[in-house]
């Protein structure tokens, strides 16, 4: 049988992969997984977003800007395309319309990110504070034993409530001449990833579908591709989208998603940026 022909993954402008919180690039190697070897093999230039790990979106968004015309500056492109997982969507949103960027951004893909907010942090902060206070503290753990960093203060993760998500896209309008789309993930059931198992149970119940930190209906915005339920369709949880846990899911025998940012960046490609 003759074998197909690898993706071409040889975009019009460099890819700028952008983590999400709690980690940075330099600390967690392993955050993308395979996913940027593989993007190279099929001739993606990609580079990182290296902002901070627990800064504001304002902070964040000045740091990924600088990174950005760096990257411009070193390859003579005129733009980036950005893939962005979980607020680094938001960082990058942000930077995008409020810092002037939208001339260098050709296209921006969003997966797992909180555009909409997470409604159970606005339900807890209303009915049960010290609960959430809780659920704040048993995640930054969950985050430092997963290879990311420690907060200073556990208030960075009201960013993610519907409240603040609503006032910042009032003010942060998408900007004319850049691509939006966006992707979420489903864990499907908590054996998909036990550690997110009790954030996957609250959020369903209050929200549906979710990645074990994000629903479905959050992470929808601008041109919504769908749901990722992995490349075996044994559900994808949060830390999964970026291609992390990569050795826990070749331990259990899943594929990683890194054949799934092939193709996302291939079609990138094929629509000429």
């Amino acid at each position: 049988m003759r074998a197909e022909p690898p993706a071409d993954c040889r975009t019009r402008y460099p890819v700028v992969l952008v983590h999400g919180i709690g980690y940075t690039d330099e600390e967690n190697p392993h955050y993308w997984g395979h996913v940027p070897d593989a993007l190279r093999r099929c001739g993606a230039d990609v580079y990182f977003g290296e902002q901070d790990s627990y800064s504001s979106v304002t902070v964040n968004a000045q740091q990924l800007k600088d990174r950005i015309l760096q990257i411009l500056q070193e390859t003579g492109a005129e733009k980036v395309n950005l893939i962005a997982h979980s607020k680094g969507g938001i960082d990058a949103r942000y930077m995008i319309s409020s810092l002037g960027m939208a001339d260098r951004v050709a296209s921006l893909t969003t997966v797992a990110t909180p555009h909409r907010g997470l409604g159970a942090i606005d339900t807890l902060k209303e009915k049960a504070p010290a609960v959430l206070r809780q659920f704040y503290g048993l995640f930054a753990v969950m985050v430092r034993s997963d290879g990311g960093g420690k907060p200073e203060t556990l208030d960075i993760f009201d960013q993610f409530s519907e409240d603040y998500m609503t006032v910042f896209n009032e003010m942060v309008p998408d900007a004319p001449g850049v691509y939006y789309q966006s992707w979420a993930c489903d864990m499907k059931k908590r054996s998909t990833d036990p550690p997110l198992g009790i954030f996957h149970d609250v959020i369903e119940k209050m929200q549906g579908a979710n990645d074990g930190f994000v629903p479905v209906t959050s992470a929808a915005w601008g041109a919504f591709r769908g749901v990722c339920i992995g490349v075996d369709g044994e559900g994808i949880s949060h830390p999964m989208a970026c291609g992390g846990r990569a050795k826990w899911m070749e331990k259990k025998g899943r594929k990683d998603l890194s054949s799934w940012y092939v193709d996302m960046v291939s079609e990138l490609r094929q629509m000429g940026f």
